[in-house]
C-alpha cells in the first residue's frame, strides 16, 4: 500500500524538525509515549497521524501544530478548512476536529451548497457574476 501524500509530507515534516534538533528517534519516541517503529512508520507515511498525536508532535517538537500540515496545491499554509483538501474516510467529526486544529471554521458541503444557492438568487444569474457598484 502507498502511503497518502499528505501524510508522507506530514512525516517529512517531522522528520526534519526532529533532525534539526539532533534527536534520534527513540528519543523523540519516548518523549511521546510511541514505539521508534511507530514514529518511523508516521515519518515515512505508513501509518496516519492523528488528531491529539498532532498537538503532541508539535508541542514536543516547539511547533505549531499548523507547521505540521502541508501547504495547499498553491503554496499557502493550510489554515482554511475550506482549501484543504480532505480525502478518505473522513467523518464529520474528525472533520471538525481538523478544523479546530488548523483554526478555522468548518463548513460542511451542504452549509457551503447552501451559501451558493442563496448567492446565486441574489445576484442574477450566477454566484460567479459581478454586480456594478
Amino acid at each position: 500500500m502507498r502511503p497518502e501524500p499528505v501524510y508522507r509530507r506530514i512525516g517529512a515534516i517531522i522528520r526534519s524538525q526532529r533532525r534539526r534538533l539532533e534527536w534520534p528517534q527513540h528519543a523523540l519516541a519516548a518523549r511521546l509515549g510511541m514505539s521508534r517503529a511507530t514514529l518511523a512508520n508516521i515519518e515515512t507515511g505508513r501509518q496516519r497521524v492523528l488528531v491529539h498525536q498532532i498537538y503532541a508532535f508539535a508541542e514536543v517538537l516547539q511547533l505549531k501544530p499548523t507547521d505540521l500540515l502541508p501547504p495547499d496545491s498553491d503554496g499557502q499554509p493550510a489554515a482554511d478548512l475550506t482549501k484543504l483538501a480532505i480525502q478518505g474516510d473522513v467523518n464529520p467529526e474528525q472533520r471538525e476536529q481538523i478544523a479546530r486544529l488548523i483554526g478555522s471554521q468548518s463548513v460542511s458541503l451542504k452549509s457551503k451548497k447552501k451559501i451558493d444557492a442563496k448567492s446565486a438568487k441574489k445576484i442574477p444569474g450566477s454566484s460567479r457574476q459581478k454586480t456594478a457598484r
